[in-house]
């Protein structure tokens, strides 16, 4: 039978798990700033020859070094899980299923609309793949 001490000391290290794991975790701005990006990359192809190719080549190396910036900060770089690149494989397929979807519609029947909701469909998928993220151990608050 556990004593009242040892179970306060079982409290107190959980409560420091907690905030150790709290502390890696990523901002609660960082998947809504990667889909924005990402809706951003989608839009571009609205933008006239010239200026399309800038702004992807802008916002994708933007979005890389956010990325890199913010796996630093939290200092995690090794830790990459398998239910994070389950995330990352689903994210690559909804982008590129909803690009190649967006671009035959486009190409076919001229109408460069379509990108807008491509955009929006795929920057919702990937912030709803990383908000439902299961998460191990101790959850943060």
């Amino acid at each position: 039978m556990p004593t009242r001490e040892s179970a306060a000391q079982s409290l107190a290290l959980a409560e420091a798990a907690q905030a150790a794991v709290g502390a890696i975790a990523p901002g609660r701005w960082y998947h809504p700033t990667l889909s924005a990006f990402v809706v951003a990359i989608f839009l571009t192809n609205m933008l006239p020859d010239p200026l399309d190719i800038t702004a992807v080549g802008v916002l994708f190396v933007s979005m890389m070094t956010f990325v890199f910036v913010q796996a630093r900060r939290m200092g995690v770089l090794h830790r990459v899980t398998p239910e994070a690149g389950r995330q990352a494989a689903g994210g690559a397929v909804i982008g590129l299923v909803m690009y190649v979807a967006a671009l035959t519609v486009d190409r076919q029947a001229d109408m460069p609309w379509v990108w807008v909701p491509a955009a929006l469909l795929t920057g919702g998928g990937i912030l709803i793949l990383g908000n439902n993220s299961r998460k191990k151990g101790i959850p943060a608050e």
